[in-house]
């Protein structure tokens, strides 16, 4: 476990202490998931800014403001905002030094014209009621140029999801995407895609050990990389395509 995964499983260890009964959070807590989050991280971090403010948008406990805290310091102004209480999780909160908004409507975000450098949309954009028109909001919100970071979407051809369909319950995302859906609706909402592909060490994210460095790319030849859980994309804030 690296230095980024320790702090990540040391917030969740104390945050547990005050609220063992919150599944989602004992969930998130594991060292799979822990180990996944930085991954995911070190994808796009070499996209986000030297310096700047960064809005964390729906971001529950907000673990991935907590690594980009601890990467860049106080080098950035990290703001954050979800429909939950904001008393509910201050160890994660004070450690990304969030400052944080709740949200009371559907879509429109408490915050001016340009007002961010980037905008961190990690597992959010499929739950939002209306995605194009989040989108919208979250370009208003963005300084021209600016970098929205999009994580975790639900893919279409997830293996994964097919099977918690079947399952039954709750437990699956209603709504999918596939790489060219998820392309087409950052493009139609005003953002150019700098990179977009599938959220596996198969593919965008960087790869733990030799074992799979070497079956990656036979595992690509034969297109597995597409069956993958998740998308995920970094798209640039433009005035004309």
């Amino acid at each position: 476990m690296d230095d980024l995964a320790r702090v990540l499983g040391g917030l969740y260890a104390q945050q547990l202490q005050t609220l063992p009964d919150d599944g989602y959070l004992r969930q998130h807590s594991e060292t799979p998931f822990v180990e996944g989050s930085v991954r995911v991280f070190r994808f796009y971090e070499p996209y986000l800014p030297a310096e700047g403010r960064i809005l964390d948008w729906g971001c529950r406990h907000a673990p991935d403001a907590c690594l980009i805290r601890t990467r860049f310091g106080e080098r950035v102004t990290l703001d954050g905002c979800d429909v939950f209480d904001g008393s509910q999780y201050p160890v994660f909160f004070q450690c990304a030094g969030l400052r944080y908004e709740p949200l009371h409507e559907i879509v429109k975000l408490p915050y001016a014209d340009d007002s961010f450098d980037t905008v961190l949309a990690a597992g959010v954009l499929e739950h939002v009621p209306m995605d194009h028109e989040s989108l919208r909001e979250l370009y208003r919100v963005l300084r021209p140029g600016g970098r929205l970071i999009v994580t975790h979407l639900p893919n279409r051809a997830s293996v994964e999801e097919w099977q918690l369909r079947r399952r039954g319950g709750n437990h699956f995302h209603w709504r999918l995407y596939s790489r060219r859906e998820m392309r087409d609706l950052l493009l139609h909402a005003g953002f150019r895609p700098i990179i977009a592909g599938y959220q596996t060490q198969l593919d965008l994210l960087p790869v733990d050990g030799t074992a799979i460095a070497a079956l990656r790319p036979i595992m690509r030849l034969f297109q597995l990389h597409r069956l993958a859980s998740c998308l995920c994309a970094v798209a640039e804030k433009v005035a004309h395509l």
